[in-house]
């Protein structure tokens, strides 16, 4: 089974990219900063036993290395980097 990990898996293009890897058989290890509060993705994890949610804020290396850990076994086919960062400045 080829496996994906999604950034930003929680709404939007995320959350849809999650959903129809999922749907394909794909491994998804779907991505977001507040895992807990990502109901939609968990009701995709329920539907899907081949989707996991994990927690990750792309700005923060430790949790860039924890995630690495935990996925040190799986092998991984495809990253999509789909989370983004607003900055204040830029709406400025």
């Amino acid at each position: 089974m080829p496996s994906i990990i999604i950034t930003g898996a929680n709404r939007g293009l995320g959350l849809e990219f999650a959903r129809q890897y999922a749907a394909d058989d794909w491994r998804v290890f779907a991505c977001c900063r507040e895992p807990q509060q990502a109901k939609e993705l968990h009701g995709l994890a329920k539907q899907h036993g081949n989707l996991t949610v994990h927690g990750v804020d792309v700005k923060n290396h430790k949790q860039i290395d924890a995630l690495s850990g935990d996925l040190s076994s799986e092998k991984i086919d495809v990253i999509i980097n789909n989370a983004g960062v607003y900055r204040d400045s830029i709406f400025r």
